[in-house]
Parts: C-alpha cells; structure tokens; sequence
C-alpha cells in the first residue's frame, strides 16, 4: 500500500496551537510528509499501527472541531436539543432556550455548547459530550 499514510503529514487545519492530548503530540511532532510510517514509529518508540490510528484520531478530532465552531444551524441545535433532552430531560428545552437568549444570533455552535455547559453538572456534561461524539457532533 502507498500513499499519504506511508509518509503521513499533517492533515489540514492541524497547527501547533491545536489542543490535542499529549499522546497525539507525542507522534504529531514527528510526522512531516517525509519520514515513512515506519520511521515515525521508530522515533517515537512505537509501532506502525499506533502511528495509523493516532493519524485518523487526528483527523476525527479535527472534524469534530471544525463542526464546533460552525455557525449554529437548525440541524445542529435540534441536534444538541435531542441529546440535553436525554441527558436532563425536559428541562433541557428551557436550558437551550435561555442560553439562545444570551447569545449573538450569529453564535457558533461552541458558544451555546459552551453556555450549556456552565449549567451542567459535570456527570451531565461528560454524558452530553458523549452523546454528542457519538452523533459527530462534538
């Protein structure tokens, strides 16, 4: 097999400000487009398969990114609506409400998710957060 992910580079819209946990870092720093899959793993004491899959955890947190800082669309809220409904119940309707009243209306999905999160438990916002992963959202 030949391609991009025998000699990995960064995938678009990763910097080095991005937040990544410090294990995707740890292989991050290493990849350049020019050393293979084989050399990367190597120089960071690890196997080819972790190189790989550290490769496409980057990629997904990336796009998970990218949807937080869109722009709130109908989709997204009902989205959000849906999984604050599980995870408070009805009360999740006026949560998401008042937090809307708060907010610019050109706010990015992060703002309200944000705005959420601050009326949350930390149990109810692990389980949002989960809920949200699962749906690709967040």
């Amino acid at each position: 097999m030949s391609g991009e992910l025998d000699y990995p580079a960064w995938p678009p819209g990763l910097t080095d400000h991005t937040a990544l946990p410090y294990e995707f870092w740890r292989i991050m720093h290493v990849v350049d487009g020019r050393r293979s899959i084989e050399r990367v793993a190597q120089a960071v004491g690890g196997s080819e398969a972790q190189v790989r899959q550290v490769m496409t955890e980057v990629r997904r947190w990336l796009e998970r990114a990218s949807v937080r800082e869109q722009p709130l669309t109908a989709e997204t809220q009902e989205a959000l609506r849906q999984a604050l409904n599980s995870v408070v119940g009805p009360m999740g309707e006026l949560m998401i409400d008042d937090a809307l009243d708060d907010l610019p209306e050109d706010a990015a999905f992060s703002a309200l998710l944000s705005s959420l999160n601050t009326q949350l438990s930390e149990a109810h916002r692990q389980t949002l957060a989960r809920l949200l992963r699962t749906r690709g959202i967040a």
